[in-house]
This record gives structure tokens, C-alpha cells and sequence, in this order.
């Protein structure tokens, strides 16, 4: 007998997310491993989920998802640095516009932004020269009905 299910974290989170941010921003793809795109690229990925309720009726799920914002620029002029962080104030901005999802690609009752990391320092940026990252630490959850 095959196992029913509901292909949640990539269809309804990550790719449901992609869709949502490629909207406004250029370059976005969901991977666990880092490509550079462009000048200018947005990374997506599921880092966990864990219950938040079950019932015979539903299951709530919350998804710690991370988002990577990365941009080529050189941080020492204030005008570069300026337009970085323009940009992840937009992108924290269209985050916050869209709390709840429920379309065919994305669904979700909440999505939160619990931490933004700022001028991230590793293995990702070792060898590209001027990259900058900003971290977006996001909680979703998902209210699936069974």
C-alpha cells in the first residue's frame, strides 16, 4: 500500500517562499549549498521543523526556515553599504507583507522573522571578494489539515 502524504517543506515553504520573494528580487533559488548569481542572489532552506500540535483532525508544523541575502559591493563606500542595506530592509519588508499564505504554491498561518544577522563572515564569502550576506532567520507554520 503507498504511503500518503503531503510534500510540505519544499512545496509549500521553500518553493512556496521562492515564489513569493521572486516577485520583488532577482535570483532566488531554495539549495542547501551556496552559487553565487548574478551580482545578487537570495538563498531559501529548510533548517528543521517541529510539532507544534497533532490531531486526528490537523497537524500544525513550524518550520525554522533560513534566508541568505547575498550582494557584491564594496562595503567601504557608504553609498554601497547604504544600498545593501536598503535592500534587506525591502526584503524584510516584503517578508513581513506576506505573513500568511494560502495559495496553490505557498501556505502558511504565520511567518515570523526572528533574527536578521547582518555582514555574515564564512566559508560562503571566503572567496568572492566584496560579498556581503544578510541572514534572515524565519519561523513558518503550517496548518495542515489531515
Amino acid at each position: 500500500m503507498a504511503v500518503d502524504y503531503d510534500d510540505i517543506s519544499y512545496k509549500y515553504i521553500e518553493k512556496g517562499l521562492k515564489t513569493i520573494i521572486n516577485n520583488e528580487f532577482k535570483n532566488v533559488y531554495v539549495s542547501p549549498e551556496f552559487t553565487m548569481r548574478g551580482t545578487e542572489c537570495i538563498r531559501i532552506m529548510v533548517d528543521s521543523s517541529e510539532n507544534d500540535q497533532t490531531t486526528n483532525a490537523f497537524e500544525r508544523r513550524i518550520f525554522s526556515v533560513v534566508v541568505r541575502y547575498y550582494q557584491k559591493g564594496n562595503v567601504k563606500s557608504e553609498k554601497a553599504y547604504a544600498g545593501m542595506r536598503r535592500k534587506a530592509d525591502m526584503l524584510r519588508k516584503h517578508l513581513i507583507d506576506n505573513q500568511t499564505a494560502n495559495s496553490a504554491t505557498a501556505k502558511w498561518v504565520a511567518l515570523d522573522i526572528d533574527t536578521i544577522n547582518f555582514n555574515i563572515q564564512d566559508e560562503e564569502n571566503e572567496e568572492i571578494d566584496n560579498l556581503n550576506i544578510t541572514e534572515f532567520l524565519l519561523s513558518l507554520t503550517h496548518h495542515n489539515p489531515l
